[in-house]
């Protein structure tokens, strides 16, 4: 029997309350779930296949650094080299997309990467299958100032490094953690299919997105989208000019994954890490070593309420750096995206990638060539700060990075050129907990480097088959 509208919204009003009984309730949970989950499935099968991240081609700052006391960072422009840079990349992204493709673009209003976008189409990048054109300000380059004195970038650049590249936020200007907070914005209301914030629209199948912008910009989006750490981020090397990383959707992980068949060079973003390790039997200072048995010979002789155990205990604290730094060796690990994350504990993979020294110059190919083996069970600490911050912080992120301490259950993520980290809420097994609770106390930190190796000698060596997970 047919019922009026009326009589519809009346009989459903009278089903409302038990309907909501069970929604309280539970009963409906695993409906509720399922509905949720098709939803998420049904968004992601709508996102492009493949997001493309290209960098600007040559532009007049890149030649010419002076130009940025004189005119301002948006209106550079591409050189006669670089709109050629773009030319080619348009010819080689023209075999990525099929005739039927739909594209998005979305570009940086800067100059030189709308002309990086003509360039694409003057190449052969196909323009008929460009169906939606975005000038995002958030993909914009990082702000470095309206204007930028000449001679400022030696000066910017000491600053910097004692900072951090990250944070260090020049006068009038972003630091990069700015330009990361806007470019997850702009990640997050790229995969948003509805909404005011939302660039693509639930209703538009596109199969591919390109993206137009900046080398610092790419870095930071991959950072975002991959949960890069603050010190990974800092290993990454920006692209070359008109170069380019190609994501491709994985509908099993709901998630983008870095292709490097498809990108350009095809290979992952070069990132390198300097490292210092010392080893057991090591060469010392014996001046150095006896200024520090003598410093803390007196400290022992105070008790840490006195007035002069912090001022001495810090003089100990230095001699432990200066002694550290004249028997470490120095290191660089090469290629430290491939390596699988968290990478720092993954020792078995980066022992496989060193090169000596810091000075690393050279081409990824005649890099990896120069990469050497060393004695990883005679190591006895490996250190990634280097000159940031104090001995006792160098032994609290070593005992930290131990793998062995590490439960099993920590799991981590591998997609290509990428990941992230889950953890469970218990990082530590109970048996580890006492033990591990000792390691951070500051009086154990405090100990000299003599007895830091001697406890370490006392470990197992990692073994590598359990390093990898």
């Amino acid at each position: 029997m047919d019922l009026s509208n009326d009589e519809a919204v009346s009989k459903l009003l009278e089903l409302l309350p038990a309907l909501q009984s069970k929604v309280e309730s539970g009963a409906l949970d695993s409906v509720i779930n399922t509905i949720d989950a098709r939803k998420h499935f049904l968004k992601w099968k709508s996102l492009p296949e493949r997001i493309i991240l290209l960098r600007h081609g040559e532009s007049q700052g890149n030649v010419d650094h002076t130009l940025y006391s004189s005119k301002g960072d948006s209106q550079l422009e591409l050189t006669t080299k670089g709109f050629e840079q773009a030319r080619e990349a348009g010819s080689r992204l023209a075999k990525l997309i099929a005739p039927d493709d739909r594209v998005f673009v979305a570009v940086s209003p800067f100059e030189r990467t709308i002309q990086t976008l003509y360039g694409l189409y003057a190449g052969g990048f196909p323009r008929t299958n460009v169906c939606k054109v975005h000038h995002d300000p958030r993909i914009r380059e990082q702000e470095f100032g309206n204007f930028q004195s000449i001679g400022l970038t030696a000066a910017v650049r000491a600053e910097e490094k004692a900072v951090g590249r990250f944070y260090y936020r020049r006068p009038n200007a972003e630091s990069s953690a700015d330009v990361y907070d806007r470019v997850l914005a702009f990640w997050d209301s790229l995969l948003t299919m509805q909404g005011p914030t939302s660039i693509l629209s639930g209703r538009d199948k596109y199969t591919t997105g390109l993206l137009v912008t900046h080398g610092l910009t790419i870095r930071l989006l991959l950072m975002a989208i991959y949960h890069w750490s603050v010190e990974t981020f800092e290993t990454v090397y920006n692209l070359g000019n008109c170069h380019y990383i190609v994501l491709r959707k994985n509908m099993e992980t709901f998630g983008y994954e870095l292709c490097t068949k498809e990108s350009f060079p095809p290979r992952l973003p070069w990132a390198t890490r300097k490292v210092w390790i010392r080893y057991f039997g090591e060469e010392e200072n014996p001046l150095t070593k006896k200024k520090l048995e003598n410093s803390k010979k007196l400290r022992s002789n105070l008790r840490k309420g006195d007035t002069c155990f912090e001022e001495l205990d810090s003089i100990v604290d230095k001699l432990e750096l200066e002694h550290h730094f004249q028997c470490a060796k120095k290191y660089t690990v090469i290629n430290y995206l491939a390596i699988k994350p968290p990478r720092t504990m993954n020792r078995a993979e980066l022992f496989s990638q060193l090169v000596e020294g810091h000075d690393c110059r050279g081409s990824p190919e005649e890099l990896e060539q120069r990469c050497v083996k060393i004695d990883v069970n005679n190591i006895s600490l490996i250190d990634w700060k280097g000159e940031k911050g104090t001995w006792k912080n160098k032994i609290l992120h070593y005992e930290m990075d131990d793998r062995g301490k590490a439960s099993a259950r920590l799991d981590v993520d591998t997609v290509a050129g990428g990941g992230f980290l889950r953890a469970s809420s218990t990082l530590f097994s109970v048996k580890d907990e006492e033990e591990f609770q000792e390691s951070l106390s500051f009086d154990c930190l405090t100990t000299d480097s003599t007895s830091i190796r001697r406890r370490s000698s006392s470990k197992q060596a990692p073994n590598p088959a359990n390093s990898k997970r």
